[in-house]
């Protein structure tokens, strides 16, 4: 058969045609695929890179030492508030790395105190920047793995347009780069939801031995990684109701026979046609997926109940959780678990969740680092401290989340969200694939969000970050548009200012923040810690030392890190965590100041809050008076009052620079944590002077 071209008097074979078609078809494809292989370099060049100036983080010296203790020495008792399998993801190639590892006599070992331990570790053992690049890069694997999760979520709903223009946001996310790069839990807990959501729907598509495996193993993974994992659960269900609800039969195939002159033999399948066979079927297979998580965590925990090993197992504590002025410290295990399921007056805490923990306890039917670990964080995060925009609190605010994405999210995001969004019921960019998908992470996006909305525990934006993998999916349906020239300059205009906005807070991603409030420079008029200030800018102090070694540096700094083994000479002001230098002079010197001190977050005399009360002014102005004045006492005697009067005196002096120093435009930015101020006698003089 052929076919004639106009106005060419020839014949052009169709098959000619139809392999000029299979030859564009391929082009575009290997196009398509290169696209994806740059957009995932291009996210882990600006990881790596960026990852290799930060100082090691708040979060990072817990969890880097908890997972390796877990590979190590098998004892859990370090960190259980988290739990264990991403820690140990990230140590992994530590135990390939040569590093001394605290002994038991170590202070803080028998108590489970994570900090201690991994400072001593980290910073007295050994080079601990070595160790957490290593881990960091682990880290970024998750990293890319998230991103090409995103794509093939998105390509599966709305196309390959929609695949690509999603993991364009991933690649360039500050948000995804901000915690991808750091040994830390959030990322993980992000990929897990996401690929949980898609093992669930491809299962409820098709049942088959290898989706079971995959839906099962998800789950599983999130639960060791998170223990807000239960929030997908509601997500799971409504899958599983679209899917029996919708006319198409679900194929299963689980058995394998062998087959008649074969060694690969046959699947024996059926169909489940009818909704009630759909709806038994599918409860089925969902439910052997989610009973895969409890041999799964006490797999991870080494079938053993006991978080501790060793000599000193009978002896050992883990994590306690803060008491009231005035009440001993817990000593054993049995009182730390009083503290946790019982209330102050001993009566047993309300609630269902701390129900079934006791059950579970007095049943041994999950690993006790495990259930502690839960219990001690459903009753330590109903109270935390919390900054918003000014304000302290620490029960939070309904607001705290809603601002920090508002804030947090680069304005691109948020305009293709809403034009996908837009185009899902408009330009039908759905186009009927996969429904159950569809609603599963539109209801998983609901309940988190829910979820973070109405939780006390609001010390980052960072918890809103299992959020973004299916806002950049529901983001990628804006595809849809590309087919007209409006679409097609929206779309590029909101990637290019995604790129510039992202090389523009390169390499502080954990400090982006977007046009809204003006960027990082204004951020901390809105929030703070991990938002901001996660102790990441030591390196970047370190160097300013090189550059000014005639300056006096007196920090006062909120990291877990101990900012001495960074190579430069420094006194302490009022830090979270003490640190190795001699306390700083209140005199003229280069004050360097960490955004969370600054703002009192953890230290109650920073705060301007205090020094508006009256009362507080009036009594530092009276200690201010009286011992500016010479002691009236014997020579070589201070009265205990005087005495007294004078440590208190010297706290609030402390804080009270710290506070004053907020009003005050810093001379320099380190990074965007540390704020320095250049000040001589007389500067030091007028901030500490009464009102």
């Amino acid at each position: 058969m052929t076919q004639t071209t106009p106005g060419a008097g020839e014949t052009v074979p169709l098959a000619n045609s139809a392999a000029n078609t299979a030859s564009t078809t391929r082009v575009r494809y290997a196009l398509h695929l290169a696209a994806v292989f740059v957009l995932l370099l291009v996210a882990a060049v600006l990881a790596i890179t960026s990852l290799l100036g930060d100082s090691i983080t708040w979060d990072e010296t817990p969890h880097l030492t908890s997972g390796y203790c877990c590979l190590k020495t098998g004892d859990f008792r370090l960190e259980p508030e988290h739990p264990p399998l991403a820690k140990m993801w990230t140590a992994l190639p530590l135990l390939w790395i040569d590093n001394r590892w605290p002994s038991p006599r170590t202070p803080g070992w028998r108590e489970g105190d994570a900090w201690s331990i991994g400072r001593a570790w980290l910073f007295e053992l050994n080079d601990g920047e070595r160790l957490v690049i290593a881990a960091r890069c682990m880290m970024v694997i998750l990293l890319l793995a998230t991103c090409l999760s995103v794509y093939a979520t998105a390509r599966r709903l709305f196309g390959a347009g929609a695949g690509l223009l999603a993991l364009t946001l991933s690649a360039f996310s500050p948000t995804l780069l901000a915690h991808g790069r750091l040994a830390t839990l959030d990322l993980p807990a992000a990929l897990a939801a996401l690929l949980t959501l898609l093992a669930f729907a491809g299962l409820f598509e098709k049942v088959s031995r290898l989706r079971l495996a995959l839906a099962a193993t998800a789950l599983a993974a999130f639960s060791l990684i998170k223990f807000s994992w239960p929030l997908v659960l509601p997500s799971l269900l409504l899958m599983g109701v679209v899917a029996t609800l919708r006319q198409m039969p679900v194929p299963v195939t689980l058995i394998r026979r062998a087959g008649r002159g074969t060694n690969r033999g046959d699947s024996s399948s059926l169909s489940l046609a009818s909704r009630p066979a759909r709806l038994f079927g599918l409860c089925g297979a969902g439910g052997a997926a989610a009973l895969a998580v409890w041999p799964a965590i006490w797999t991870c925990f080494g079938f053993q109940y006991s978080a501790f090993r060793g000599p000193d197992r009978d002896i050992a504590m883990t994590v306690t959780l803060p008491t009231p002025p005035g009440r001993p410290e817990p000593a054993t295990m049995g009182q730390a678990w009083q503290t946790v399921l019982c209330e102050e007056d001993g009566r047993p805490t309300p609630g269902l969740a701390v129900a079934l923990i006791r059950w579970a306890r007095a049943h041994r039917l999950l690993p006790e680092a495990y259930l502690y670990g839960l219990g001690y964080t459903l009753k330590n995060t109903q109270s935390w401290p919390a900054y918003l925009m000014g304000e302290l609190s620490m029960t939070g605010w309904r607001s705290y989340f809603p601002i920090a994405f508002a804030i947090k999210t680069p304005i691109p995001v948020m305009v293709l969200l809403l034009s996908g969004l837009v185009a899902m019921t408009v330009r039908r960019a759905f186009a009927g694939r996969n429904a159950a998908l569809l609603l599963g992470l539109a209801g998983f996006v609901g309940v988190y969000a829910c979820s973070a909305i109405a939780s006390h525990f609001n010390n980052g934006h960072r918890h809103l970050l299992p959020l973004y993998p299916v806002l950049f999916v529901f983001a990628g349906a804006s595809a849809a548009w590309l087919n007209t020239r409006a679409g097609r300059l929206l779309v590029g205009v909101m990637i290019a200012w995604l790129v510039l906005a992202n090389l523009r807070i390169y390499p502080h991603y954990l400090c982006y923040f977007n046009e809204i409030v003006g960027g990082p420079r204004n951020g901390s008029a809105y929030l703070a810690d991990s938002n901001i200030d996660w102790g990441q800018d030591l390196k970047r102090l370190a160097a300013y030392a090189r550059r000014h070694p005639g300056e006096t540096i007196k920090l006062a700094y909120s990291g877990s890190a101990l900012p001495t083994r960074y190579g430069f000479d420094c006194e302490m002001l009022p830090s979270y965590l003490p640190f190795d230098a001699k306390p700083a002079a209140l005199a003229a010197g280069t004050y360097v100041i960490s955004i969370n001190q600054q703002l009192g977050i953890y230290e109650t005399f920073a705060r301007q809050a205090f020094w508006a009360d009256p009362d507080n002014r009036r009594r530092y102005g009276s200690l201010y008076r009286l011992l500016s004045r010479p002691a009236v006492d014997a020579p070589g005697f201070v009265s205990p009052q005087r005495q007294r009067a004078a440590e208190l005196f010297d706290a609030l002096q402390r804080g009270r620079i710290l506070a004053r120093l907020h009003e005050r435009v810093p001379d320099e930015r380190i990074g965007w944590s540390l704020c320095v101020y250049r000040l001589s006698g007389a500067d030091v003089d007028a901030l500490l002077r009464p009102d």
